[in-house]
């Protein structure tokens, strides 16, 4: 099969297109999709950098990639809750069993890729391919962060830092589904884009740094890992969450240790993202789509032979809303 390998870490010129590369075989609880269409997020360029060779390991040659939408062409004989032929998508898993640290194993660069089970959901009936494949990675991280972490309720005042990203784009929408109130961080240029995805007010960080702002939150999810706790603190109420898509030593240990949390922060919390395979999680976000609360931004679509300009791009911090890379001619 045709894959997207990697040899050693470094940058994109390490990317390679294998025309013969192995086929994957299907676990007892796994399934082989088919793939239509591949997500590109951060984390496959970060992955294929080598920084985090300390949770995936160093063994080459390596398929990036997380996000998939295609078709099941064969299943294990434990799987029961779908079949050849389905439509799928998901966040990828190539391990048998989860790993301790919940952290994914990629493999969505091929024509092929394997994954369990529990981490699937049905393609969303509104979308394409192209479109499904630019969500699990971020929709879940958006969605396990306000959902899971920070325990979003209706009429909850959010603050979204990095509105316009990949993950940005759902959070904003999750958060007006789930009835809060959101103020979105963006630059001016993608201002009016935001604003269509739902948030009741926008601010160009440009004009207004976040920790000039003169309001509080309930919630600050900075999906843009740009900010601090200690420097977004004065703007949490007295319960308030802040979460970042980038943990930090003190928010790590913030994490384990909870009340030291409260006298720090004067019952103020912090918390990082830290997304987990599920498809659970991922059928409450299909069924959102399904129902016109939640839809996709694409920037960019790729084909296997440019992957390292899908790459360059990435990591240019130019990009609005997600980019894919198509497997298929269809």
């Amino acid at each position: 099969m045709k894959a997207i390998v990697i040899n050693r870490f470094g940058g994109s010129d390490v990317l390679e297109l294998a025309s013969d590369h192995p086929e994957p075989t299907p676990a007892p609880n796994q399934v082989l999709i088919k793939v239509n269409t591949a997500g590109i997020n951060p984390l496959d360029w970060k992955i294929c950098e080598g920084q985090l060779k300390f949770l995936l390991g160093a063994r080459f040659p390596m398929i990036l990639g997380n996000d998939v939408s295609g078709e099941i062409v064969a299943v294990g004989r434990d799987v029961h809750r779908f079949s050849v032929g389905d439509e799928v998508f998901c966040l990828v898993d190539t391990l048998p069993d989860p790993s301790w640290t919940g952290f994914a194993r990629s493999g969505a660069y091929a024509e092929l890729a394997v994954t369990r089970e529990d981490t699937l959901a049905f393609k969303p009936h509104s979308m394409s391919h192209r479109e499904a494949a630019s969500v699990p990675l971020a929709a879940l991280t958006a969605y396990q962060s306000l959902v899971h972490k920070a325990g979003i309720k209706p009429g909850d005042a959010v603050l979204i830092n990095g509105a316009s990203g990949g993950t940005g784009i759902f959070a904003v929408q999750m958060t007006k589904a789930l009835g809060g109130f959101v103020t979105a961080v963006c630059s001016g240029d993608n201002q009016a884009m935001v604003a269509g995805l739902g948030a009741d007010r926008v601010v160009d960080y440009r004009a207004h740094p976040v920790s000039d702002l003169d309001e509080t939150y309930d919630i600050i999810y900075d999906a843009a890992a740009v900010t601090s706790f200690s420097q977004c603190r004065t703007l949490l109420k007295t319960s308030g969450v802040f979460i970042s898509n980038l943990p930090d030593p003190l928010g790590m240990l913030a994490k384990f240790s909870y009340p030291l949390t409260r006298i720090w922060g004067g019952g103020k919390r912090r918390d990082f993202a830290w997304v987990k395979s599920s498809g659970g999680d991922l059928e409450a976000i299909r069924q959102m789509i399904d129902a016109g609360k939640l839809r996709t931004v694409l920037d960019r679509t790729y084909r296997m032979e440019t992957i390292r300009a899908a790459h360059d791009y990435s990591r240019s911090g130019r990009v609005r809303g997600k980019l894919v890379v198509e497997f298929t001619d269809s």
